[in-house]
């Protein structure tokens, strides 16, 4: 008597799988307008700080909304990640506070979760028009106060240039922030495949100003698109059934 097959049970368990794969949700890409819309476009991708305490207290300094860091988003999806910054520091001109002109910081991000930010994005503002500089870092300069020293770091010194990119710049009243004023917003997108550092775990986007005064930071994990998913899962079930055959000619 032969014994029984295991094949047709591990095909049946692999075409659920791949039936369970197909009703996965895609996440949707997003709209580089210069809006930071966080109940929508950013839900679920970005973190958020928006508050000034008293005497101005934005933690761990002083400045108000001037220098409120307001919201932060990483949103990867399929191949790209996009990264987004609500806040109310003057980000094409910097804030003044007591005569003193600080300057904006470049966007960090860790991609293995090392506690060390490998690359920066750079960014410049001229007339409304916003260009991104994405760079692999050696070293970055820390803020301007050691006593703010957790919003570290604030800049790249070093670093080797890896490609140019455009993004989308705002600013205005927004309806998501509490505190009044006026906020400028940073929006933009690149292929994941230049972070070639990138190992596949949680990449952590990281904002500050040179002074320290406010900063931020989001987690988010890359999730593989359905179509991905499938061609893996069709993948495996080709083998399966090569496996098959090759097992009917040995039983021939």
């Amino acid at each position: 008597m032969r014994k029984p097959r295991a094949f047709p049970n591990l095909l049946a368990m692999l075409f659920f799988l791949l039936t369970g794969l197909v009703s996965v949700p895609a996440v949707s890409a997003i709209t580089i307008d210069g809006i930071f819309d966080e109940a929508l476009e950013w839900a679920g991708f970005y973190a958020a700080d928006d508050g000034v305490g008293g005497s101005g207290y934005v933690g761990p300094g002083y400045g108000g909304q001037l220098f409120d860091v307001e919201y932060i988003g990483l949103k990867p999806v399929g191949d790209k990640i996009y990264f987004g910054l609500q806040t109310g520091f003057d980000l094409p001109n910097g804030s003044v506070y007591d005569g003193t002109t600080y300057h904006p910081g470049d966007l960090a991000l860790d991609v293995d979760g090392d506690g060390f930010y490998e690359y920066a994005i750079d960014f410049n503002i001229t007339s409304g028009v916003v260009t991104f500089d994405l760079y692999e870092v050696s070293t970055w300069q820390g803020v301007k106060y050691s006593a703010h020293a957790e919003s570290n770091p604030f800049q790249y010194a070093s670093g080797t240039w890896l490609a140019s990119f455009g993004g989308a710049y705002g600013a205005g009243v927004f309806t998501n922030n509490s505190d009044g004023g006026t906020s400028h917003v940073l929006e933009g997108g690149f292929e994941m495949s230049l972070l070639g550092l990138y190992a596949g775990g949680p990449i952590t986007l990281h904002w500050t100003m040179d002074c320290g005064n406010d900063h931020l930071e989001v987690t988010s994990t890359p999730v593989p698109e359905p179509s991905t998913l499938i061609l893996v899962g069709s993948g495996g079930m080709g083998v399966l059934l090569l496996a098959r055959r090759r097992g009917r000619g040995f039983r021939q």
